[in-house]
């Protein structure tokens, strides 16, 4: 199975890359665009797994780099 998912990121990799016409600028640009805005809030709902129904507050983190 590793292989499998290992095979479609490279898949994704090459298809990003082949659409920037393997411009490094490119390709950069492109990941700068996507990034989330700074003051953009990450719900981390790692808390809650395993406690279905017993209310267990999410956590909230600061923009991920």
């Amino acid at each position: 199975m590793p292989d499998e998912i290992l095979k479609e990121l490279w898949e994704i990799k090459d298809s990003i890359a082949r659409q920037h016409g393997y411009n490094v600028e490119s390709l950069v640009a492109h990941l700068r665009s996507r990034e989330r805005p700074e003051d953009e809030r990450v719900v981390d709902l790692r808390a809650t797994r395993g406690t279905a129904g017993q209310g267990a507050p999410a956590e909230v983190d600061k923009p991920r780099r």
